[in-house]
C-alpha cells in the first residue's frame, strides 16, 4: 500500500480518533524527554529520562502501553491485519491507556518523594508530558466506548421499532380513488 493511500486513510479519520492518536504519540515521545534531574550528591549534575534511573521498567511499560494503542490504529489503517476485534478496539484502548495513565501517577508520586528528600532534584516536563498524553488517550477511549455503546443502543432500539411497526400494523391497501364529488 502506498504512503500516499495510508495518509489519506490518517486525514479521513475521525476527530477523536486523532486526538487519541496524537497524545499517544505525545506520551510516547514525553516517556524519551527528562523526568527527572538537577544536582545529585557530589555536586554533579544529573538528568534521567523515563527510561534511565530507578524509573525504567515503569518507562518502559508505558512506552509499550503507548505502542500498542498506537498499533492498534496503524496496522489496520497500512492494510496488515486487526491487532484486536473491532468490537473490543475501544475497551482495550482504554484499559491499556489506564495503566499508562495510573503507572504515570504512580511514578509521579515516588518521584515526588524522592525530590523532597533530594531537595537539588526537580521533576522535569518528561513526566508531565507522559502523564497529559496519557490522560488524554484515557479520556477519549472512553468517549469514543461510550459513542459506541450509544450507536448500538440506539441500532437496536431503532431496529426494533421499525419490526415491530411492520409486524403490528401491515400495510393498508390502496383504495381507488373517488371521483363521484368533482
Amino acid at each position: 500500500m502506498s504512503s500516499r493511500n495510508i495518509l489519506g486513510r490518517i486525514l479521513a479519520l475521525e476527530i477523536e480518533e486523532k486526538i487519541l492518536n496524537g497524545a499517544a504519540i505525545f506520551a510516547f515521545v514525553s516517556v524519551f524527554f527528562p523526568w527527572v534531574g538537577g544536582e545529585w550528591l557530589g555536586g554533579k549534575t544529573v538528568t534521567f529520562n523515563g527510561l534511565g534511573f530507578f524509573t525504567s521498567f515503569i518507562g518502559l511499560t508505558v512506552l509499550l502501553l503507548q505502542t500498542f494503542i498506537l498499533l492498534v490504529t496503524i496496522i489496520p489503517i497500512s492494510g496488515g491485519p486487526a491487532v484486536v476485534k473491532k468490537k473490543y478496539t475501544n475497551i482495550v484502548r482504554l484499559l491499556a491507556a489506564a495503566l499508562s495513565t495510573l503507572l504515570t501517577v504512580a511514578i509521579w508520586s515516588v518521584l515526588t518523594k524522592f525530590t523532597f528528600e533530594f531537595s537539588r532534584l526537580q521533576i522535569y516536563f518528561g513526566l508531565y508530558g507522559t502523564l497529559v498524553g496519557s490522560l488524554i488517550v484515557s479520556l477519549y477511549s472512553f468517549l469514543r466506548m461510550q459513542e459506541e455503546r450509544r450507536t448500538e443502543a440506539k441500532d437496536l432500539f431503532t431496529h426494533e421499532s421499525n419490526l415491530s411497526a411492520e409486524q403490528n400494523f401491515p400495510p393498508e391497501p390502496e383504495q381507488p380513488e373517488n371521483h363521484r364529488y368533482r
